[in-house]
């Protein structure tokens, strides 16, 4: 399997995996698994504004093996059941966050959505090992919004809170207050919310306020306990001290807001913003590593970075000497998996992480140049 921007697609290319498009309100399949590229669906593609694929090939796995009827119906009756469940977290949070008027709590109604939308992301990641990879980069095909945002970190959190043990009931805490834990945003002007340059000292000052709004909206509401609430009054607290609304350290900052800390900066820095380009996510998660202790705290960090995968066996990466690869294995640091060179020298194999010939090597980013070329 290798993974292949849209705009590097070819006719008789073949999908490795099925195809997603997310609107703001509606995430639907596209085009099955197994498919063979036209050039229609390519344009397609790109007029959706789909970012990469996963296609069969590459001499690295081939995913197209045959699968018995009894298995092509499973995966097909699963898809449409994820389909439909992330269809309708959009429109149930949407009409959460994008009400038009002052949010002072969360109604019954809106907290039983909640906890429908909770349950399915659980029972979703739980029984589905690409869901995650793959729905996180289809919901981020398309411009951006706080509830979709929110949605985003939900999921990352829940895969790094069953990493971690969690016990079920605490994984859905912190899913449910990843959920709502940017709900106070709704309370604040919008056009601060969306400026394309650089916030005045008075306008930060107001988007600082977002936590305890949110803290008091979900308080006033009734329905959530002390570690949901924590969850969303402390996200933007830092492990050194330096965030807000209170300035809380280390382990004092409760675990659930620990991990969307992690969770939170991860999306908002992989997403279209206003006001800058998405970072890689090999960007981004070097980031995170170098912020752990300070930012982070560096356990989180390191569980969020075997949870979510920057470079999954498949990826054709460019390398720190210029050459580019596919990943044919990933060792425990993520960041340093096993690569199997293409082009001139095609067929070397270099393990990043064991192989000392090539510690001052690494994999600078995913490569979106033609498949094979040098």
């Amino acid at each position: 399997m290798l993974i292949v921007s849209v705009e590097k697609l070819r006719e008789g290319m073949q999908l490795a995996d099925d195809v997603y498009s997310a609107s703001a309100t509606e995430y639907n399949l596209i085009y099955e698994k197994g498919c063979f590229l036209s050039s229609y669906m390519i344009e397609d593609l790109q007029k959706r504004g789909i970012k990469s694929v996963n296609i069969v090939g590459g001499g690295i796995e081939d995913v197209s093996t045959p699968k018995s009827n009894l298995e092509n119906e499973e995966n097909i009756r699963r898809t449409k059941k994820i389909s439909k469940n992330l269809t309708r977290a959009l429109t149930d949070l949407n009409a959460i966050f994008e009400c038009g008027e002052e949010i002072k709590e969360i109604s019954s109604a809106s907290a039983d959505r909640v906890d429908k939308i909770a349950d399915d992301i659980v029972t979703d990641i739980s029984s589905n090992s690409d869901f995650l990879a793959n729905q996180m980069i289809a919901l981020q095909n398309y411009d951006d919004y706080t509830y979709k945002h929110c949605l985003r970190v939900a999921m990352l959190a829940a895969a790094v809170s069953k990493e971690i043990n969690l016990p079920p009931e605490e994984v859905k805490e912190v899913v449910v207050s990843g959920l709502l834990h940017d709900i106070g945003k709704s309370n604040i002007d919008h056009d601060i919310i969306i400026k394309p340059g650089k916030l005045t000292d008075e306008e930060f000052e107001e988007i600082k306020r977002h936590p305890l709004i949110g803290y008091n909206i979900l308080k006033n509401g009734d329905h959530y306990n002390s570690n949901i609430l924590a969850g969303v009054l402390f996200h933007q607290e830092k492990f050194d001290g330096t965030g807000y609304p209170t300035g809380m350290s280390g382990k004092k900052i409760p675990l659930i807001a620990r991990i969307l800390s992690v969770c939170d900066v991860f999306d908002a820095l992989t997403s279209n913003r206003p006001y800058r380009v998405p970072w890689s996510v090999a960007e981004t998660e070097e980031y995170i590593l170098g912020g752990s202790g300070t930012h982070f705290d560096y356990d989180v960090a390191k569980v969020f970075l075997k949870a979510f995968n920057p470079y999954p066996i498949g990826s054709i990466v460019t390398l720190s000497d210029g050459r580019h690869g596919s990943v044919i294995k990933n060792n425990e640091n993520v960041l340093r998996p096993v690569v199997r060179i293409m082009g001139g020298t095609g067929g070397e194999e270099i393990d990043l992480m064991n192989d000392f010939r090539f510690l001052t090597t690494s994999v600078t980013g995913l490569y979106s140049g033609e498949v094979g070329e040098k």
